[in-house]
This record gives structure tokens, sequence and C-alpha cells, in this order.
């Protein structure tokens, strides 16, 4: 009698067919990144305090494209970012990081990804506003601070002034017109070039010194002056408290006894502490903070007295004429610290505040 065998897995039971919809859905959804294409350039800000923030932000938008990667693979890219962020910033505040990244062709479900720098001084940025931005750059009046502080010190013909960073001569130029012996520091090339045109053209006696009024090396005449003017300078350019010093010192030299240093700087509200987060954020939204603390430190060991402390926006709005409120479209948000913190007018915990400086010896 012959006996049949069964062979292989013909007696097994052959697996039901999935049919449920929601499931089929998910497997269908984790074919689809086979198919997707995706490429973009982030530019970041230079912020190294920003860094987890960016990681997790590029981590998502990966993941949202099917891009799923291993810590290890989110660590090296972690590594590069934070060396850029570094380069970057060192550069200045006004820096770029750019981050590239594209999938692979299909049916790769790989992702490639690049990062750079974009170098961008404090010449290259008011550059590029003189190349793409509708003058007037800073606005069409005068601060009227500088003048109330000129007109004390006498005859216009007796008062010297120095304006520093004085951008297409906002200030300068209307000093001159009303008899103030003006000279003016710019380090942008473009808006130096604006103002010696200006000056030029209405045959003002402005000196235009080109570059950093923290070089030795720029030969402004010591001792001469008797107002330093600094407006919207300290608040957008000046980084640390080591530069704040240094902008002391260089005073100290141009001044003439009793002559006044004069400038804008953004200062904290008592018992607000920024964090690093907020220190370099500020940097970037042009909002340079210190304390009163820091300022008193700035100008220990050399003779200077503190002789107003008033805020910008509120003694600008009181003394300007009415059709020259606000300066720019941008005044009241910055002075008042909103350009920074997305809060209610009021609230930010800093504020844009004249600081008048006295000479003792």
């Amino acid at each position: 009698m012959s006996e049949k065998r069964k062979s292989g897995s013909a007696g097994k039971k052959k697996p039901a067919r999935e049919t449920s919809a929601p499931v089929l859905q998910q497997a269908m959804m984790r074919r689809l990144p086979r198919l997707l294409r995706a490429s973009a350039d982030y530019r970041l800000p230079a912020v190294p305090s920003l860094l987890e923030h960016y990681v997790q932000m590029f981590n998502a938008v990966w993941t949202g494209v099917g891009r799923n990667f291993a810590a290890d693979d989110l660590e090296q890219f972690r590594v590069a970012l934070r060396e850029n962020l570094a380069r970057a910033w060192n550069t200045s505040q006004y820096s770029r990081v750019i981050v590239s990244f594209a999938t692979e062709p299909p049916p790769q479900t790989s992702l490639s990804w690049g990062i750079d720098v974009e170098a961008v001084s404090t010449s290259d940025e008011y550059n590029h506003w003189v190349a793409t931005r509708t003058p007037p750059l800073f606005g069409t009046h005068p601060d009227a601070k500088i003048f109330e502080v000129a007109r004390e010190l006498g005859a216009p013909a007796d008062v010297t002034i120095l304006d520093v960073g004085a951008g297409t001569g906002r200030n300068t130029l209307p000093l001159a017109r009303a008899g103030f012996p003006t000279d003016a520091v710019e380090l942008a090339p473009a808006l130096a070039a604006i103002l010696r045109e200006e000056a030029e053209k209405e045959a003002l006696p402005v000196k235009v010194y080109e570059g950093n009024v923290l070089d030795p090396e720029l030969g402004i005449t010591p001792g001469y002056y008797r107002i330093l003017l600094l407006a919207e300078v300290v608040a957008s350019h000046l980084r640390t408290l080591g530069e704040v010093r240094a902008l002391f010192q260089v005073a100290s030299k141009l001044l003439a006894k009793d002559g006044l240093l004069v400038f804008s700087v953004f200062l904290t509200s008592d018992g607000y502490e920024p964090d690093q987060l907020a220190l370099e954020m500020g940097q970037v939204f042009w909002c340079n903070m210190f304390n009163r603390r820091e300022m008193e430190q700035a100008h220990a060991g050399e003779s200077f007295e503190l002789v107003s402390d008033e805020s910008v926006q509120v003694y600008e709005k009181q003394n300007l004429p009415e059709e020259a409120w606000p300066p720019t479209g941008w005044f009241e948000n910055w002075t008042d610290g909103r350009d920074l913190f997305d809060l209610p007018p009021g609230k930010p915990p800093v504020e844009l505040r004249w600081l008048v400086y006295r000479k003792t010896s």
C-alpha cells in the first residue's frame, strides 16, 4: 500500500490578508518617503544659544519627510552646527549660518546636509541697506537731545562736536548748518560716501573719518571736542562691556575738560538679569543690553560723572516737532525693546536711554 506524504508547507494554513483600513493606510504611509523629494536652504541667525532649538527644528523637518536620523547621526549634525554658529558669531552678530539639505533620488530614503557660514560685517550690513532701502535710512530729523545739550554749552561756534556712527548725517548735517563745528566718524564706506557728498553739496566744513572710533590709528585730534555723540551706536554695535569701557577711554582722550559724552544705550530694568540667550538675541535685534552697574564699571578709572539718564522715546516724543514723530517706522518698537521682546508697549524689561557724562579732568 502506497503512502502519500505532504511536502514543505503545503499543510500549513496561509496567513490572512490584512484588510484593516487604518493598518493599510499606515503601511502605505511608510512607503511614501520613497517618492518624496525635498530640498531647502535655511539661513539662520548665528545665535550660539539657539543650538538645541535649531537641532530639534531640523530633526522635526526631516522626520516630516520620512528621514529619521539615528542618535549618532543627529549628534554629528549638532557638532557641525555648533562649530559653524560659533564661527559666524565671532565674525559679527549679523552673520548667518546656512543649512542646506536634499533627499536622495527615489527609491532611496536617505538625506544629505551641509552647513556653511555667510559672514556679514557691520559695513556689509549697511552697504546692503544703501542698496536695498529707500532713504532716508535713519529718519529725516536730528535727535532733539543733541541740540539741547549742545546749546547749553554756549554759542554754536564754540561747541565742537564729533558725531560717531554718523551714518548719512542725520545729526551731523543739521548741527553743522546750525553753526556747530561738527566732524563725523563712520565705519561703513557706503554711508560715509553719502555723508561726504551731502556735506560737499552744502559746502559744510565737516571732516569725515572713515573707520572705527576705537581705532587709535584713525587720527582724530585729541582734546578738541566738547561733545562726543553716539546716537544709536552703543545700542546697536557695542557688543561687550569691554567695548563700552574702550569707548570711555577714547572719549577721555578726545574730549576737552568738561566735555560731554552723549550716547543712547539699552538699559535693563531693575531686577532683570538677561541670560545668555537674551544677550545674544539682543545683539541680533540691534538691542545690545547693559545694566547701570555695568555702565559704572565701564568708566571706572576714567574721570567721568553721570549728568543725566532719560528715556529716549519719552524725551524725543516730547521735544521733536509733531510732524517728526516717530522718526522712523521702526523707532517706537525698537526704543521700547519690542523688536526683541514680543510684548505689549511698556512691558519689555529693557529701554533705550539717553546717557550724558561729563569729563571732570
